[in-house]
């Protein structure tokens, strides 16, 4: 599998730029051996005694239906771990401050919008963008004007998710006519992930919800309840949409915890009613699911022993199968997540699993 990659154009705050198709992310097929065809043994042979003529004729045709139907051979089983069959293209828009991944197809194409966690930069989730829109799913990666004094209250960015919400289900041009205005995923990282639970617990145009170590607190120099509302247990029960959460407990305690023991994923997993999953990551660190882990916010987070690499390619697989299964209602899926797929990874002993309420 490679890339091809074209010029890439960013517009840094989304102002006065043109929507522009930059890259391109090409998945190239795996070669595969070419078909030999069986040698005959009699090839060359000319000679007909004429004796034993029928019993050769019938012992063949018994042959013949012994042998199974070429095309009742069943299809491999996707691998979610690898890049669809997507070409993506990264644009953006004037109207809205987010990087966005579209399927070069003509749709439609499920909405995953991506919300960052504090003080983090939509950049750092660019991996999980590129790697859903090659499954065919139009993936934004949005950003909020969060500050550690001031700027914006939990409460006003998950009305912000919404505004952003209502713009990507309009069908803007930017999309080309390709979005499923009909199917629409949640998905964000700590504060984000936060921001992507209060939103569908309000909102029922949200299909699923996809947790990555979210965080239930307000920021250090947090206000009231009004502007940073807990979700966790509060607002679960009113979360219908199926949630898979992802987490660890490397920074669960401390002096400074990122994702502190009581509101973390364990808290949002323990107090969901809908159906959910919780991947608990032994050894990974709050920042274990950035693109970079080293940049210069994720050291306030004491670093974990897990490969980050990783638990990312993790977590993207995990996810691609939740939402085929979810919003696609592909079989396999279901299945891979249900069975050897999923146990495959957790046989190396990186996370553990568990579901309920029908997940």
């Amino acid at each position: 599998m490679r890339f091809n990659l074209a010029l890439l154009t960013l517009c840094a705050s989304m102002v006065g730029c043109e929507s522009s198709d930059t890259i391109t992310y090409d998945p190239i097929e795996e070669d595969r051996p070419d078909t030999v065809e069986p040698e005959d043994d009699n090839e060359g042979d000319d000679s007909d005694d004429g004796l034993g003529d029928d019993d050769t004729s019938d012992s063949a045709d018994d042959a013949d239906d012994d042998r199974p139907d070429e095309d009742d051979t069943p299809e491999p089983a996707p691998d979610p771990g690898q890049l669809g069959s997507w070409t993506v293209s990264m644009l953006s828009s004037t109207e809205v401050d987010a990087e966005i991944y579209l399927p070069n197809g003509d749709g439609p194409f499920p909405l995953v919008l991506f919300s960052p966690g504090f003080q983090l930069s939509s950049v750092e989730y660019r991996s999980y963008a590129e790697h859903f829109a090659s499954w065919g799913y139009i993936t934004a990666l949005v950003n909020f004007e969060d500050s550690l004094f001031g700027g914006p209250t939990h409460n006003e960015m998950q009305l912000t998710l919404s505004d952003m919400m209502d713009w990507f289900t309009s069908d803007p041009d930017v999309l080309e006519g390709t979005a499923d205005t009909d199917s629409l995923v949640l998905m964000g990282h700590s504060m984000g992930g936060k921001l992507s639970l209060l939103r569908a617990s309000y909102d029922p145009r949200v299909d699923a919800v996809v947790g990555v170590d979210p965080v239930d607190s307000a920021p250090p120099f947090g206000g009231s309840a009004t502007d940073y509302p807990s979700v966790a247990p509060e607002r679960m029960n009113l979360i219908s949409a199926p949630i898979l959460l992802f987490g660890e407990r490397t920074n669960a305690r401390g002096t400074f915890p990122c994702a502190p023991e009581g509101e973390n994923f364990q808290a949002y997993y323990e107090s969901a009613t809908g159906p959910v999953m919780e991947v608990d990551f032994l050894t990974a660190f709050h920042m274990s699911f950035v693109d970079n882990p080293s940049c210069l916010f994720c050291l306030a987070c004491p670093a974990g022993t897990d490969d980050p690499v990783v638990t990312k390619a993790h977590v993207r697989a995990i996810t691609t199968a939740f939402l085929e299964s979810e919003i696609q209602g592909e079989a396999w899926a279901t299945e891979w997540l249900a069975g050897d797929g999923l146990e495959s990874l957790e046989s190396g002993g990186t996370f553990v699993t568990q579901s309920k309420n029908g997940f």
